[in-house]
């Protein structure tokens, strides 16, 4: 009996010490990603995507444009006079300029009446400025840089993704594939026999109102829902980062144009080094050594490693803010 009973107490201690063991690999070893993979990418495209949209809102060319727009004394001239035909003119000739891009203005007089209106029907990221003569106000103007057409064709360029834009539930834009002609509410779209998770975004229209930006997301390959999310997301980042690479005429004589560019549209830090040498970065001198992908800490908080070699001489790392 105590033979018995010894033996017991052995097995016991031994499911005991194989469970401990079991919990505390299970604990470092983080989940795959599994059925999360196609939504993990599907997030960080979008938030890509609201990136370039909020650039059009507030990038260098759209206060340089807004610059342009409040420096013509004609427009301002104009608008004091509530004079519809020479705003029309000044208007027209800053919307069909050769040297800077607006797709649309709107102007009003001071106490709110339209003047003038030039540009595409379909204009996304509108954006207020007020025309002064005199040190006073003699009205305000709504302005914008992008069309629907032009925001799909970034988001296609910077991310790979066809998109259509649509409004009151009506496609008024699209790039890279054939759109249904009324907005699909359901999550997921089948498109030449092909199935796509839908990224839906709200964005504002021009002059008012909202529209709604549909991303088509392929299916990632199968073999990456043996990594984890966070892995997943790293990746998805990095995708953007070689499509940027890729789209570079000279990248080692842009090292630190491509850098800024990267972190403006993906919220990444970058870093370009040569073995130890930094040759560029988004994000001051960066880790004294960096893995090729994993976690990184890094100014207290911890951030998604991917790296890839697009020349012999460099890698490029790009720290992503981990979710």
């Amino acid at each position: 009996m105590r033979r018995r009973a010894a033996v017991a107490v052995i097995a016991v201690a031994l499911v005991l010490v194989f469970s401990a063991a079991t919990d505390r690999s299970t604990r470092r070893s983080p989940r795959v990603c599994a059925a999360a993979t196609w939504t993990t990418v599907a997030s960080v495209d979008a938030a890509v995507a609201t990136r370039i949209y909020r650039n059009e809102l507030a990038g260098s060319e759209v206060s340089a444009d807004l610059a342009h727009v409040q420096a013509t004394r004609g427009l301002a001239a104009a608008a004091a006079a509530g004079n519809r035909a020479a705003a029309l003119r000044s208007v027209q000739a800053l919307v069909f300029h050769p040297h800077w891009h607006i797709v649309r203005l709107r102007v009003l007089d001071r106490r709110g009446r339209l003047l003038a209106d030039v540009g595409g029907p379909f204009v996304i990221a509108p954006v207020r400025g007020v025309l002064r003569s005199g040190g006073r106000t003699v009205g305000s103007f709504l302005m914008s840089v992008q069309d629907d057409v032009g925001e799909a064709k970034l988001v296609q360029r910077f991310i790979g993704n066809a998109s259509g834009f649509y409004v009151a539930g009506r496609l008024v834009a699209e790039w890279g594939a054939s759109f249904p002609a009324s907005e699909p509410s359901a999550s997921s779209l089948i498109l030449a026999g092909r199935r796509y998770l839908l990224a839906r975004q709200t964005f504002a229209a021009f002059p008012s109102g909202a529209l709604d930006e549909l991303q088509l997301i392929a299916p990632p390959p199968a073999a990456l829902s043996r990594s984890t999310c966070a892995s997943v997301e790293a990746g998805a980042y990095g995708a953007v980062a070689v499509r940027f690479a890729r789209l570079a005429t000279s990248l080692a004589r842009a090292y630190y144009g491509y850098a800024a560019t990267v972190t403006l549209y993906t919220g990444a830090l970058v870093f370009v080094r040569s073995g130890t040498q930094q040759l560029a970065s988004s994000g001051g001198p960066g880790p004294t050594s960096l893995p090729r992908s994993g976690a990184v800490s890094y100014r207290g908080r911890t951030w998604l490693d991917y790296s890839f070699a697009p020349e012999e001489a460099a890698r490029i790392y790009v720290l992503a803010p981990a979710s």
